[in-house]
């Protein structure tokens, strides 16, 4: 995923992307699912991370060192354990790509435990995302829930199998599958009078011109719900009918995706008015603020968490907060400068912007969809109005609705130079100071009311 690039003036490094949502508890199976009976002198793999990278540290427990980060799917030579840690975890000694040390039972499977058949059926044993392609890198067409049966069609590319799903095709990682029984179809609603469908206030043979979504809603590959889901559109975008039309479905032309159909009962041609921002934050005590407002908020993932790391000199996230809302309704939520400063880039393909506060500090935020009228080397203010947190699927969000923020000490405003720091001192958030002791996923649960 590091291959990720665009250009500010010279290619560089770009966020975190799909990493940070193969940690969410909605993408990753139950502790319960990892192998803690492994054989010793045996064989293992490296599983349940969602496509994501695990630990390997110098001793067991989440406060020990990391000596590397070994990819999912990888093999490794179970040296000795099950060790417990004071927290309850336990953990197996392992040699990986030539090192050895510890890894997390919860992320470790014997090596035939991962489901290798490509034909047939199989049965999801987690929620899971089905993406284009077989890795996270690749987009995500729909998530498929617990229980749900998959058809198998003949792929096993390191571990991601190919399977179709409810008109979609896509590949999901083979940890996610076994050969359970699928859960049984909910039962049928009493019997109603079938509602009488309302005529479309416009008529789509071979219209054209501009319209907008009335809601989010997906922009699929053909005229249907059984047809694949290319993206999901946000709620009062602007689409181009093509002319095209089948039933109450019509092929539109989407800026930076292109074509495809949605269902016409979500379309209006009447343009928005510009969304009345909400209300703007209190003054920070501090140089940074909470980059929302309102509701109760949480940590999702903290410092050292799973994918945040530091992988290389462009690549620093290991002190980054992702921030979810506690009731759920994050997406769509609006996204404010959390700090004075000018506007360094942005990358859409991972909702992320650097703001450099021009002290020798960079903010930078990913995962959401910024303002149009918002330029490069623009100056903004502390709680101005940016833009709104993604949909599911947007911003590289990996099908997870969240805030990424991140702290670079830098001397380039965030661009090459970037260094992860923790929000103490003058960078301290809304007066709190968040220090680091070490812990995997350190702050992680920290609930707040911004």
């Amino acid at each position: 995923m590091r291959s990720l690039r665009a250009r500010v003036g010279r290619a560089r490094l770009l966020g975190p992307a799909l990493m940070g949502a193969a940690l969410m508890a909605a993408m990753v199976p139950s502790a319960a699912s990892a192998d803690t009976d492994l054989a010793i002198g045996g064989d293992g793999v490296v599983a349940y991370a969602n496509g994501d990278s695990v630990r390997l540290r110098t001793a067991p427990g989440y406060d020990a060192g990391t000596i590397d980060y070994i990819p999912e799917g990888t093999a490794v030579g179970v040296e000795n354990g099950v060790f417990w840690a004071d927290d309850g975890s336990g953990w197996y000694q392992v040699t990986a790509a030539g090192a050895t040390g510890y890894v997390d039972s919860t992320y470790l499977a014997a090596s035939g435990s991962l489901y290798i058949r490509t034909s047939g059926t199989a049965v999801t044993n987690d929620s899971v995302n089905l993406r284009s392609g077989p890795s996270t890198a690749d987009g995500v067409l729909v998530e498929v829930p617990a229980g749900a049966s998959v058809t198998l069609t003949g792929d096993n590319i390191d571990g991601w199998l190919s399977v179709g799903y409810a008109g979609s095709w896509g590949y999901v990682y083979a940890a996610f599958l076994g050969a359970g029984r699928a859960a049984p179809a909910p039962a049928p609603e009493p019997s109603q009078p079938a509602p009488v469908p309302a005529e479309p206030d416009i008529a789509w043979d071979g219209t054209t011109g501009t319209r907008y979504t009335n809601d989010a809603l997906n922009l699929r590959s053909g005229p249907g719900t059984d047809q694949g889901v290319l993206t999901v559109l946000a709620a009062g975008g602007a689409v181009s009918l093509t002319g095209a039309w089948s039933g109450t479905w019509v092929q539109v032309d989407v800026d930076d995706t292109g074509s495809g159909w949605v269902s016409a009962d979500f379309l209006t041609d009447v343009a928005p008015s510009a969304p009345a921002a909400p209300a703007q934050p209190a003054p920070a005590a501090s140089g940074i603020a909470w980059p929302i407002s309102g509701g109760e908020w949480e940590i999702t993932q903290g410092y050292h968490g799973s994918s945040h790391i530091n992988s290389d000199g462009t690549w620093q996230y290991d002190y980054s907060f992702d921030l979810a809302r506690t009731d759920g309704g994050t997406a769509g939520q609006a996204v404010y400068a959390p700090v004075n400063g000018t506007i360094r880039w942005f990358d859409p393909g991972t909702g992320g912007v650097s703001i450099d506060l021009g002290n020798g500090y960079a903010v930078a935020m990913f995962h959401a969809e910024f303002d149009g009228s918002l330029q490069v080397g623009q100056s903004i203010s502390q709680g101005q109005y940016l833009g709104t947190i993604a949909y599911p699927g947007g911003g590289g969000n990996g099908g997870f609705p969240h805030l990424h923020l991140t702290l670079w000490a830098t001397d380039d405003g965030g661009n090459w130079s970037r260094s992860a720091v923790p929000f103490t001192g003058q960078n301290a958030i809304s007066g709190v100071e968040f220090g680091d002791d070490g812990t995997y996923s350190d702050h992680a649960g920290y609930i707040f009311y911004p």
